[in-house]
């Protein structure tokens, strides 16, 4: 299965804790960072899976160490750590201008599409 897996976006306008009411400052919200943090997560197994498979999050353990401004390009990491049969844990990790601004945990639970719908209904 794959490890790890690496995003990087640049930090919007729309991104930011102002925006989006996490804040008051025009800078990357914790929200965002965390969202982009299990998006890394979630693309370093989507291709492992059966076709009928996917992951949901189902934890965060994250620290948002320090702001970032809007047009910053962020660097993202999630590097597996542990699985069983239905838990996978990465490490994560968002750098910008070659720091590290977050960190953390996140689990991820591997889920048959057609079953998970069902039982949202």
């Amino acid at each position: 299965m794959t490890t790890t897996s690496t995003l990087t976006f640049t930090v919007k306008e729309t991104e930011t804790a102002q925006s989006v009411g996490s804040g008051g400052l025009p800078v990357l919200s914790t929200p965002h960072m965390i969202a982009y943090m299990e998006h890394t997560a979630w693309k370093a197994v989507e291709n492992e899976l059966d076709d009928v498979q996917t992951t949901v999050g189902t934890a965060v353990d994250i620290k948002h160490l320090t702001s970032t401004d809007v047009g910053k390009e962020v660097e993202l990491t999630a590097t597996l750590t542990a699985s069983s049969e239905k838990t996978l844990t990465f490490h994560v990790e968002a750098r910008a201008d070659g720091r590290l601004i977050g960190e953390g945990t996140h689990q991820r639970a591997v889920i048959t599409v057609d079953r998970f719908l069902e039982s949202v209904k």
